[in-house]
């Protein structure tokens, strides 16, 4: 597909630019429903074009009657909820059907509401978006944040199966939109080798961090937790996600449950199931309870950002066993928290984890080995100190200000400015 210079002069002029979000809204707080790292990077890109004087539209689908059609939100700011199919919470694979509706929705508020640039956010969306995006001449930039396995891939304990035209769908939007953009040149290359993009229109944009709201803990909360381990208290891991197989919450809980009673640390669980894992979650109490471990686990559900970042400051490490992951958002903030982290060495989290450095990189399933991991940082509080002040000063230079710099580029790189 040959690319389309679509106007000229746009390099200093104010944007206006729709970010177009089907299954979930921006405006959800991370580890509810559908919500995680995709709804952090669009709001923090959205609120920060908006501040640069950049018009931005959030364009999601009514999934509750109570919410209304549209909300400004800040100065060039507004959301935007669309009327595609019931006015409930759906599970992600139910989306599939309504991405004509949602699209023809968005066709008729478009036409009242134009916009230089559609972000088209996962692939539902994606589609929803293409023909409307042509219909009226305007650019179409596709991000993923997640990407179908390859077919006949095994599914993860609990792991709901893709749905059925997912990857045809994913390929097709490589293909026709104007530009991908990932969040890690991990998801590039799966970009490129899954689903056949050509290289030179696919670009990285990594996600930033709010180094204010995630900074290490101070010098009262730094001595509280100082205090409390020092009379016997139980240094806390934390993990923080939707209560998904994906995320790996299970293997987490074996890990901790791998070291020894005398050693083992506590363990916070922040995050709340999506519509259809409530099975997934009443697993997750069993496997805590089956290991003696119900005084000292707690299940904080879904939390603001704000207390998950009082949280992350006042934990001993942060835990990622995720099995994909195109990023690792959680990682970028432990780092700016000072926190130390143990992940999976896959997918994006090579990038967000500077291994031996801002934290360990763990590979496979076997909770043992996780655990070692564990252990070696709680056991050896200078190497955790170090890697904590390392990632501190790594995440400094990765705000959310030059984030949407790097993709403000791409629009007006796109739109021919």
């Amino acid at each position: 597909m040959r690319r389309v210079r679509y106007r000229r002069g746009m390099d200093s002029a104010p944007l206006s630019v729709a970010f177009v979000v089907l299954h979930t809204s921006p405006l959800d707080e991370p580890g509810t429903k559908d919500a995680g790292g995709m709804n952090v990077v669009v709001l923090a890109h959205a609120e920060q074009l908006a501040r640069e004087g950049h018009r931005v539209q959030l364009i999601t689908r009514r999934s509750s009657p109570e919410q209304p059609a549209a909300v400004g939100l800040a100065p060039n700011l507004s959301a935007y909820h669309l009327d595609a199919g019931p006015p409930r919470l759906l599970a992600k694979g139910e989306h599939e059907q309504l991405v004509e509706p949602f699209g023809e929705a968005l066709a008729a508020h478009l036409s009242a509401h134009p916009a230089d640039v559609l972000h088209a956010e996962h692939w539902y969306s994606g589609l929803a978006a293409l023909p409307v995006a042509r219909s009226l001449g305007v650019p179409l930039v596709q991000s993923y944040h997640s990407i179908a396995a390859p077919d006949g891939a095994p599914l993860a304990e609990g792991e709901r199966p893709e749905a059925p035209g997912r990857l045809a769908g994913e390929r097709l939007l490589a293909e026709r939109a104007d530009l991908v953009v990932t969040v890690s040149e991990a998801e590039r290359a799966t970009v490129l080798q899954r689903l056949g993009a050509r290289p030179e229109r696919v670009r990285v944009v990594p996600p930033g961090v709010d180094t204010r709201m995630f900074r290490p803990c101070t010098g009262a909360e730094c001595a509280e937790r100082t205090a409390w381990i020092e009379h016997g208290g139980r240094p806390e891991t934390l993990i923080a996600g939707r209560l998904d197989p994906l995320k790996g919450f299970d293997l987490a809980i074996a890990a901790v449950a791998a070291i020894p009673a005398g050693r083992r640390p506590a363990l916070r669980i922040v995050g709340a199931p999506p519509p259809d894992g409530d099975a997934y979650a009443r697993s997750l109490h069993e496997a805590v309870a089956a290991a003696g471990m119900l005084g000292t686990t707690s299940f904080d559900g879904a939390l603001s950002r704000g207390l998950l970042a009082d949280r992350v400051r006042r934990a001993s490490l942060v835990l990622i066993p995720s099995h994909s992951e195109t990023f690792g958002l959680v990682a970028l903030e432990a780092a700016a928290s000072g926190v130390p982290v143990v992940a999976r060495a896959a997918g994006g989290l090579r990038e967000a984890v500077q291994d031996g450095v801002t934290g360990l990189l763990v590979e496979g399933d076997d909770p043992e080995v996780w655990a070692a991991a564990v252990e070696r940082l709680l056991g050896d509080a200078e190497l955790a100190g170090r890697m904590g002040r390392a990632g501190r000063e790594s995440a400094l230079a990765r705000n959310w200000e030059a984030s949407t710099a790097a993709l403000l580029a791409v629009y007006r790189d796109l739109l021919g400015g």
